[in-house]
């Protein structure tokens, strides 16, 4: 099987890469680093005469509040996925993969809607409308939170990496208001797993990925002591605003149904490998 990664410069994309290339060669296309010269934000076509049986994208762009950001976001997320389409079928590929988000799901009225969110959704529909089209087998999945066991994902998860630095010194994890809320994190190790088997079991569909367990973040800053070996400390400051819970992650159970494999690294291990990692570079 051969397997072009599209998000060469993209932490999701380099671990998706290397899952992929037990099963075949991997080639990755993105604007820096790449195999393949290819932007999501350029629209016209890309001169590309390799052949490949799965396309992945697993490049996006985040936004922000800005008129620039609205409009950049849109354009990659959205118009950029249209491209990534036609590329792949200019590659002969039967199997379109788009790595998407749980924030696809957000409605206007759930707390961290944004430019992301509708520029995601949008993705989704416009992929669906390209593949059926163009008789390409599509794969959907949404993905929740994920983090690694280096420092790769520290900014898009500061919450996570803020109670894995506490914990290893020992100090007190601080969570804002009086909500305990849940959340869903996956690792990048079993992300790359999943998909890995969509693409060489040839699943399709829509799915939400994440792992099965949701904890609340008391729970999570406690796995973060539990795994660096420090007394437990978590304080919640009810003075402040309250950390607002997500909209539901439901039916994670029919991917793993599909693929046949469950995540295999809970919150408390995955801070084990935060731990792991950090010991080798001291």
């Amino acid at each position: 099987m051969r397997s072009l990664v599209i998000g060469s410069t993209s932490v999701i994309g380099q671990a998706v890469a290397r899952g992929l290339s037990r099963h075949g060669q991997v080639r990755l296309a993105g604007r820096r680093d790449a195999d393949i010269a290819f932007d999501l934000s350029a629209q016209a076509p890309v001169a590309c005469d390799e052949r490949f049986d799965v396309v992945v994208l697993a490049a996006a762009d985040f936004g922000g509040r800005q008129p620039d950001e609205l409009v950049r976001a849109e354009l990659v997320n959205s118009v950029g996925t249209l491209a990534a389409c036609r590329l792949a079928e200019q590659c002969g590929a039967r199997h379109f993969i788009l790595l998407s988000s749980r924030s696809a799901c957000d409605q206007v009225t759930d707390p961290y809607f944004g430019i992301y969110s509708l520029s995601k959704r949008h993705a989704e529909e416009v992929a669906s409308l390209y593949c059926q089209e163009r008789g390409m087998a599509l794969s959907i999945l949404r993905i929740s939170q994920v983090y690694g066991s280096d420092e790769q994902c520290r900014s898009h998860q500061p919450l996570l990496y803020a109670m894995a630095d506490k914990a290893q010194a020992g100090q007190a994890v601080e969570l804002y208001g009086r909500n305990d809320a849940k959340r869903n994190y996956l690792h990048l190790n079993d992300l790359a797993e999943l998909c890995a088997r969509v693409a060489t079991q040839g699943v399709t569909g829509l799915f939400n990925c994440g792992h099965p367990q949701s904890p609340r973040l008391s729970e999570i800053a406690q796995a973060a002591f539990e795994a660096f070996g420090k007394p437990l400390d978590v304080r919640f400051l009810a003075e402040k605003n309250d950390i607002p819970d997500l909209p539901p992650f439901d039916d994670l159970q029919a991917l793993h149904e599909q693929t046949g494999f469950t995540p295999r690294i809970d919150i408390r291990q995955g801070f084990e490998l935060m731990r792991a990692h950090r010991e080798t570079l001291a």
